[in-house]
């Protein structure tokens, strides 16, 4: 029995798994058990981002775990410390909390806003379509995709989507009893689509009009992702609240919630808490992360790799019309929209030995690391256009 045969005696069928079996990592590539390297240009979904067995990485995770593992949140920690004050440093934001993935960073805020709402009354919550914020209850509240939710109705009271990039239905759904409104300013998991100026400066504008909460999702385009911390920093807006999480960690399980001076003082002791966020190691393995954007060199490669990017992919948007309907995204955030179903696409740049990923069923969703090198970029430009070409043929 083969370890894929396996496999789908042991696990519940969540995930459809790529047909290769990894041995290690190595900065931009996976090496299989066979020996071959593949181009990784999804980079664990938009997780490893200074990439794979970093050296300064592997050995801050090395020492912390000679120190401890583990303790529970009732001490003080200093990865904790350490992490909190790079975090607020970079983002001006006055609280964090730490918790273990996106979808609980999700959750801590729907807890915040409704903690902070009944203090005046206001209790409903909105998130957008077409949007992805996690698989637990609370994040599955806030969306409208049929495929996520199915079957698991009903869902949190007081919950509704607005049209995403419709400046109407804005101003038709929001009002007095907003809590908040959680938005992803670039939809990763809805086809790398990015708001609008001009949603975004209606959404802030009816914000000082009726007193909500603004949460931005930056959990798959913050900490550097659109060459700048934070996704809505290119709208020039500051939210009141933002979810982290994937590249946080470097690889290891750890989400963030950055918190106001509006929300500062919403939670009291026992009023929310984990036993495994913020995990030491963990921590200890985020500040590498931000030592290294720190640095300054890699979020210049993030915008130039992406204008890189983004300007070979518009040439075969231009030269493959019937195939290519849309070239979108930021920074190595980028996604193309294509005619036709993108799984043969993905499987034959796999024949290729690169690795990409499709969202949406039609997009080419690239999330490369922020290592990435302009010949390792063009060597996946050069076989993504034979791939076009051989579509064509």
């Amino acid at each position: 029995m083969n370890s894929f045969e396996l496999e789908s005696q042991l696990f519940f069928r969540t995930y459809k798994r790529i047909p290769i079996e990894i041995e290690r990592g190595e900065g931009c590539y996976l090496v299989g058990k066979d020996g071959e390297r593949y181009l990784d240009l999804f980079g664990g979904l938009a997780v490893n981002a200074i990439g794979y067995n970093h050296p300064s990485l592997i050995q801050a995770i090395r020492d912390q775990v000679e120190r401890y593992i583990h303790l529970s949140n009732f001490f003080i920690q200093e990865p904790q410390l350490r992490l909190a004050e790079c975090l607020l440093h970079h983002s001006r934001f006055k609280k964090v909390f730490f918790c273990n993935s996106g979808t609980e960073a999700i959750e801590g805020a729907i807890k915040l806003c409704r903690k902070w709402g009944k203090r005046t009354g206001k209790r409903k919550i909105f998130g957008m379509t077409n949007g992805f914020n996690g698989r637990t209850m609370g994040a599955l509240s806030l969306m409208d995709k049929p495929n996520y939710r199915d079957g698991y109705e009903p869902f949190l009271p007081e919950c509704d989507q607005i049209e995403f990039n419709d400046v109407e239905d804005l101003q038709r759904k929001l009002s007095v009893e907003a809590a908040g409104v959680f938005l992803e300013f670039i939809q990763g998991e809805g086809g790398v689509v990015s708001a609008s100026r001009r949603f975004i400066d209606e959404l802030f504008r009816l914000k000082e009009k009726f007193g909500f909460l603004i949460v931005a999702d930056e959990i798959q385009t913050g900490i550097g992702r659109t060459g700048k911390f934070f996704a809505f920093q290119h709208y020039d807006v500051v939210p009141d609240m933002v979810t982290l999480a994937k590249p946080l960690g470097g690889g290891l399980p750890l989400g963030a919630i950055l918190g106001s001076e509006t929300v500062a003082d919403v939670f009291s002791p026992g009023m929310h808490g984990t036993t495994f966020g913020g995990n030491p190691v963990a921590c200890a393995a985020g500040l590498v992360v931000l030592e290294e954007i720190e640095k300054g060199e890699l979020l210049t490669n993030v915008t130039e790799l992406g204008n890189h990017f983004k300007s070979a992919f518009e040439g075969m948007k231009e030269e493959f019309p019937s195939l290519v309907s849309e070239v979108r995204g930021m920074g190595l955030m980028l996604g193309i929209e294509l005619k036709r179903e993108g799984g043969p696409i993905v499987d034959k740049m796999r024949t290729r030995k690169i690795l990409i990923n499709c969202t949406s069923s039609t997009v080419l969703r690239f999330l490369p690391p922020y290592i990435l090198t302009r010949a390792q970029a063009d060597f996946g430009i050069d076989a993504l256009h034979e791939v076009f070409q051989s579509e064509m043929d």
